[in-house]
């Protein structure tokens, strides 16, 4: 093996997890962090994915040891007079690292916790040692000066990771990042003493609830704290500087009254913060030897607490990619391809699902400058006009027949799944009783897979094209093959060979329908995934359905939770 000398610029969740793989893939990394630890962060609510790759690092029992508060769901009062629903994380073990919940954590303990780990394991960590210039204009190195004790030094490596948050220096130094238009928003948050009011299968859970000029997150904390924030318009910020931070946060979440009916009167225990850089992405995310990974990378929205997720998977996916190319090196162009299209369908992905989510509720509650501005209703709405989603969403008529006017439907089916059986929060809420709703929208869904008596494929020619996956369990990136068309659509989620080829070759020849090919990729040693490959064929835009009157099967594209080039999705 190839060992690559590789820097790492920011010691926070991002850069210790791309520390921790680099190791495990036997490469050396070290760590430069500007500021000293313990630090106050935010960002205290995970997924199940962030969980579980921390987990397969080895951070298990320290995780258990620390208590942080188990987080079962995710719980929605999501437009006005809409009953609660919930996300639930319940999910089948399908394999060891598969699971049911995610944490909630205090990021000073989280964050010190996992630098520990990282210096336990002989990887060096510079604490108070801003990374100053970074030069990656020579193909064969990457140069590193930082400031140390007051001293200015450099250094060379092979590759550099830019995992040091929005003010990553590199990020800001390549000027790619791109402000998003239709997540004009800040947030404004602080901290209650507050017990969890909740018990059974809503203790532990988030709260994300509308009102009129937003939405409030609610996160309970170890030690009986919540973390309560507002989003919140940008064209607000001229009142905030106006009447300081602490009157307008008090003010403001006084108008949520099903937020304050949860804090019940608690008192806040802590300072008014705010936030103002909201969601961004980035024109190019990796190339030669430099990789932008976490908040230095991309930022959505936290409505659906993906931050960690997206920055912890997008720093596997940067050492992965590392350690293929340092074996590969004829490679190194297509890894980087890969990275690239893994980190901007991951940014697409959360930013369609949001707005789907946003402009759902934003008909129900009234028309502020907030939800006014997260409506999506025209076909030429140029906040949006360059999201690969959207385009797909208004040009759907040969693809997956979507139309503009479902959009919004979407967000309504998953919330239909997650109902909660009573009109208010109850400790009487069980995850039992979404079972039926889950069980009808499968029974609706085979039903109308089952209806198609005839399949076609879009496009001239059912290829095979190369692409990589990450190993759950090792971390390497491996070569793999996707089905795709001669016009460029293809669907990574699930590799394939040219079995699956022919399969799909002869459903193009005879036009067969739904029980024919699930059966016949059932043969091909995938009858575990053969209607799940479907489903996804359908959702690429890859095929077409239709029933035995010759009229078209819609299959409702579904909004999926995943991360950057990592095999976890719930």
């Amino acid at each position: 093996m190839n060992q690559q000398r590789v820097a790492i610029i920011g010691a926070g969740p991002t850069g210790c997890t791309a520390a921790l793989t680099l190791n495990r893939l036997g490469h050396e990394a070290v760590v430069f962090e500007r500021g000293d630890f313990p630090r106050y962060r935010i960002g205290e609510s995970f997924l199940p994915g962030s969980l579980s790759l921390f987990n397969r690092l080895g951070l298990e029992e320290k995780i258990e040891e620390a208590g942080f508060v188990k987080k079962p769901s995710a719980t929605f009062l999501w437009g006005k007079g809409e009953v609660p629903w919930t996300f639930s994380f319940s999910t089948p073990r399908t394999a060891p690292w598969v699971l049911d919940h995610a944490i909630q954590v205090d990021r000073k303990v989280f964050d010190q916790m996992l630098v520990d780990e990282v210096r336990e394991r002989g990887i060096p960590v510079h604490m108070d040692t801003p990374v100053t210039t970074v030069d990656v204009s020579d193909p064969d190195r990457v140069t590193v000066g930082y400031r140390l004790d007051g001293e200015n030094l450099e250094d060379s490596f092979d590759y550099v990771i830019d995992a040091g948050g929005s003010g990553g220096p590199l990020a800001r130094q390549l000027k790619k990042r791109r402000y998003d238009e239709y997540f004009r928003s800040f947030a404004i948050w602080s901290y209650f003493k507050k017990a969890d009011p909740f018990e059974g299968d809503l203790k532990g859970t988030t709260y994300s609830i509308t009102f009129e000029d937003g939405w409030v997150w609610m996160i309970p904390l170890k030690g009986d704290l919540y973390s309560v924030g507002l989003v919140v318009d940008r064209s607000k910020a001229d009142e905030v500087k106006e009447r300081g931070f602490e009157e307008f946060y008090t003010s403001t979440l006084a108008k949520a009254d099903r937020a304050m009916a949860i804090l019940d009167g608690a008192e806040r225990c802590d300072e008014v913060r705010i936030v103002h850089d909201w969601s961004y992405d980035s024109e190019l995310y990796s190339s030669g030897r430099w990789f932008l990974s976490g908040d230095s990378a991309a930022f959505t929205d936290p409505l659906f607490s993906q931050g960690v997720q997206m920055a912890t998977q997008s720093a596997v996916s940067a050492a992965a990619a590392i350690d293929r190319i340092s074996t590969h090196g004829e490679e190194a162009e297509v890894v980087h391809d890969w990275y690239n299209r893994a980190y901007r369908e991951t940014y697409e992905k959360y930013h369609e699902f949001l707005s789907a989510f946003y402009t759902m509720a934003s008909f129900s509650e009234p028309d502020s400058a907030f939800w006014a501005n997260r409506r999506i209703q025209d076909t030429d709405d140029s906040r949006v006009e360059r999201r690969r989603w959207f385009d797909m969403l208004v040009n759907s008529e040969d693809t997956t027949g979507q139309s503009a006017e479902e959009f919004r439907d979407r967000a309504s089916t998953m919330m239909s799944i997650g109902r909660h059986q009573r009109p208010e929060l109850s400790s009487e809420f069980s995850d039992d009783e979404l079972i039926p709703a889950r069980v009808r929208w499968v029974a609706d869904l085979n039903k109308a897979l089952r209806s198609i008596q005839r399949l076609e494929w879009v496009g001239q020619e059912v290829l095979l094209k190369p692409y990589y996956k990450i190993d759950p369990v090792e971390f390497r990136l491996l070569p793999k093959q996707v089905l795709a068309n001669e016009a460029g659509r293809d669907m990574p989620k699930w590799t394939v060979d040219e079995r699956h080829q022919q399969i799909l070759q002869r459903m193009q020849r005879e036009g067969i329908g739904f029980k024919e090919l699930e059966s016949a990729l059932s043969n091909a040693e995938r009858s575990e995934v053969s209607s799940q490959i479907i489903i996804r064929l359908f959702e690429a835009g890859l095929l077409r359905g239709f029933d035995k009157n010759g009229e078209r099967v819609v299959i409702q594209a579904r909004l999926r939770f995943d991360g950057v080039g990592t095999e976890y999705e719930i």
